[in-house]
C-alpha cells in the first residue's frame, strides 16, 4: 500500500470552495463540529469562510494531505476594500442564496443575526489593523503544527504586499484558539461581540 502523502500548506483555489465550506461547519461551534446544530451546512461558510476565497484566493492557504483538504486560513489585505466588495457583490448573491430559508434552529436563527451584524462596517481596529483572518483545522490536522504553518504562509504573503496590521476575532471560550493566537503574537486590541486580538506585520 503507498504510503500517505506528508501534507503540505499550498495557496487555495476557488475548487477548494467545498472543502473549506466543510471545515468551516465542522469546527463551528467554539472550534468543534457545529453540523449538527444547523439545518443547512453550508451557512458557516457563507459569512466566515468562502467570500474571502472568491475576493482574493491568493491570500488564502489550505493544508492538503494530496486526496483531502484538513485545514485553510482565509485572509483579506484591506477590510474596508473586502467590506464594500461584499455589499456589491457578496451579499446580494447570499440574500439570493437564502431567498426561501427558514431558520430551523437556534443556530440557524444566530446565523441570520451574524449575517446582519457582518454588513455592518467593522470598528476603528480595522483601521489600525487592516487586515483580518479566519482559520481552522479538521481534528486530523491538529497538534502537527499546521496552524502555525498556515498562520506563516497567509502573514508572509500579507506581509510582502505591504499590509501594516492584522486582526481577527475570537469566540471568547475557545480557549485553545486564544492561547494559539497569543502565541503567534497576537495581543488583544478590543472586545466587541468577541474579543478582537491584533499585531503588527
Amino acid at each position: 500500500m503507498a504510503d500517505r502523502a506528508v501534507p503540505r500548506v499550498r495557496t487555495a483555489t476557488l475548487e477548494d470552495e467545498a472543502a473549506i465550506s466543510h471545515i468551516c461547519v465542522c469546527t463551528a461551534d467554539s472550534g468543534g463540529d457545529a453540523r449538527a446544530l444547523y439545518s443547512r451546512h453550508d451557512l458557516p461558510g457563507l459569512i466566515w469562510a468562502v467570500p474571502y476565497l472568491h475576493y482574493n484566493p491568493s491570500h488564502c492557504f489550505v493544508v492538503d494531505d494530496g486526496s483531502a483538504v484538513l485545514g485553510y486560513i482565509v485572509t483579506v489585505a484591506n477590510t474596508r476594500a473586502y467590506e464594500a466588495w461584499q455589499h456589491d457583490h457578496w451579499w446580494p448573491a447570499v440574500e439570493e442564496k437564502l431567498r426561501t430559508f427558514t431558520p430551523q434552529s437556534e443556530a440557524d436563527s444566530n446565523f441570520l443575526k451574524a449575517l446582519a451584524h457582518n454588513q455592518k462596517p467593522a470598528p476603528a481596529f480595522a483601521d489600525d489593523y487592516p487586515a483580518h483572518l479566519h482559520i481552522n483545522l479538521l481534528p486530523q490536522a491538529q497538534g502537527g503544527g499546521f496552524g502555525g504553518k498556515l498562520m506563516h504562509a497567509a502573514l508572509d504573503r500579507l506581509r510582502a504586499d505591504g499590509v501594516s496590521g492584522i486582526h481577527l476575532g475570537v469566540n471568547r471560550e475557545n480557549h485553545r484558539a486564544i492561547g494559539f493566537y497569543k502565541a503567534m503574537g497576537f495581543e488583544q486590541v478590543a472586545d466587541e461581540s468577541a474579543p478582537i486580538f491584533a499585531r503588527a506585520l
